[in-house]
């Protein structure tokens, strides 16, 4: 179906969509899934990447057509000619609002984050398959360069078992799939009108000509699970007509809120060295594939700045983010940070924000009452901490958080704080080609090079749950 198109990032060819719809295998736990391949890996871990930068160019030279961007829940169809002027305006605008460049847009959207989720993001396009079938890629883009995007991810509240934040992500993106359309696409099959919608209702047959091919990076992984979650339990999309990858996804889900947590045709790849993983809620919805971080891996992908002021901040802030290794951990260290910021003057919290230059973004921050929502953000935190754990906010760990926060930044001040915290959390987490240099992420090496080294684990249901290890060599099943 025309001639191979490699992706930039891992050399895998876009064009072999058919890649996604192999049959079933049992996994080493004896369940029926999605085979793992590598294929498979490295054209999930080639979409991940392009969608957080919106470089899609090589998937439309690929034959991918009927592609929609989701904004902030504005949906955008792109032009088809890639190359004209006006699509690659296109293009740039949607980047720039995504961008989160303009601080006076910083303070106004978090002002609007404070009680919803609305900045969901996702791509969303579809390639024939050998057989007249079809395969309809979304991918769910991960936390943008905005700072207000982190806060779906802080909304750990887990009514009917399930991560408030990113439900509500789920649920603005479920409120578009009738304007989710496939012009080009129903030209082809002669129907009136295609949309997400329409694929969906047909995809409640084994015998459907479409194949749902999911993906995300972080946040974008975590909306993956609860999409797939709606669609299969709520929906009735049948469960072959699905399968999903995810880098670095967040944990989803209580351990009570589905009786088989890996019963889902998901996975999930993970490095060791990344903190996002280990939070969320309780258990990922499929199956997790951990990559040990190694020596090559770090070496390759963490360019973080070596300068002795910048090796002196990682080094004093290493201990905040040690004690973060799970999601009550997560909830202490950050409401810890909210109750100090609270207690800081408009010139320190913006400096915390990196926003201390910006005059217009000083005086709005004095001009709103920024405390307040620092306040109702703490307040949700707490509620959080009840949801996940049944119980209250540890006192006593919370005050040594908040005394240890204290040191460090007046150790370093707020921006050094805030930006080795950055740092030792952001480098091992990455998935856009970088532009500092550094020839990798670490998420796109492991598709290259760590394959071989992935090690699987599923969760079982309980209170707690609990992780177990694959009864056999851990070795990964692959076509």
């Amino acid at each position: 179906m025309g001639n191979p198109v490699p992706g930039p990032v891992t050399g895998v060819d876009l064009t072999r969509a058919e890649t996604l719809m192999c049959p079933w295998m049992a996994d080493p736990w004896g369940r029926l899934r999605p085979p793992i391949s590598l294929e498979a890996l490295q054209m999930s871990a080639e979409l991940s990447a392009a969608c957080q930068s919106l470089n899609i160019t090589p998937w439309l030279r690929a034959g991918w057509r009927d592609v929609t961007v989701q904004v902030d829940g504005e949906v955008t169809p792109l032009e088809r000619e890639w190359r004209s002027l006006s699509a690659k305006l296109q293009r740039s605008l949607i980047r720039a609002k995504i961008s989160g460049v303009n601080p006076l847009q910083q303070i106004s959207g978090a002002l609007k984050e404070r009680s919803a989720a609305s900045t969901g993001k996702a791509v969303v396009m579809l390639r024939p398959a050998p057989g007249g079938k079809y395969v309809v890629a979304i991918c769910f883009m991960g936390t943008g360069a905005r700072f207000y995007d982190w806060f779906s991810n802080f909304r750990i509240a887990t009514p009917e078992g399930i991560h408030q934040g990113f439900s509500q992500l789920t649920d603005q993106f479920e409120g578009n799939e009738g304007r989710i359309g496939f012009p080009e696409t129903a030209r082809a099959l002669r129907l009136p009108q295609l949309t997400l919608r329409h694929i969906l209702e047909e995809a409640k047959s084994p015998d459907s000509r479409f194949r749902l091919w999911l993906c995300g990076h972080s946040q974008g992984g975590a909306v993956m699970q609860v999409y797939a979650r709606r669609k299969l339990l709520q929906s009735g999309v049948h469960p072959s007509n699905i399968v999903g990858w995810g880098f670095a996804s967040p944990s989803v889900a209580t351990g009570d809120a589905a009786a088989d947590p890996a019963v889902y045709p998901l996975y999930h790849v993970h490095n060791s060295d990344d903190l996002v993983p280990r939070c969320g809620a309780a258990v990922h919805l499929g199956v997790c594939l951990v990559y040990p971080a190694d020596e090559p891996l770090r070496k390759a992908c963490y360019a973080w700045p070596r300068d002795a002021a910048s090796v002196q901040a990682r080094l004093a802030v290493r201990p905040l983010v040690q004690q973060m290794t799970d999601t009550p951990g997560c909830i202490v260290q950050v409401t810890a940070m909210l109750m100090v910021l609270e207690g800081c003057t408009p010139r320190e919290i913006a400096e915390a924000l990196g926003v201390e230059d910006s005059i217009p973004a000083s005086r709005l921050l004095e001009r709103f009452d920024v405390k307040e929502t620092l306040a109702g953000i703490i307040r949700r935190m707490e509620a959080a901490y009840l949801s996940v754990t049944g119980q209250p906010l540890p006192g006593e760990r919370l005050v040594s958080a908040i005394a240890l926060i204290r040191e460090v930044a007046q150790q370093v001040g707020w921006k050094a704080l805030i930006g080795a915290m950055s740092q030792l959390l952001r480098y091992p987490h990455r998935m856009s080609v970088p532009r500092d240099g550094s020839r990798d992420t670490p998420y796109t090496w492991i598709a290259r090079h760590g394959a071989h080294r992935l090690t699987p684990y599923i969760w079982q249901a309980g209170a707690p749950p609990w992780r177990q290890a694959a009864p056999t060599d851990n070795s990964l099943n692959t076509p």
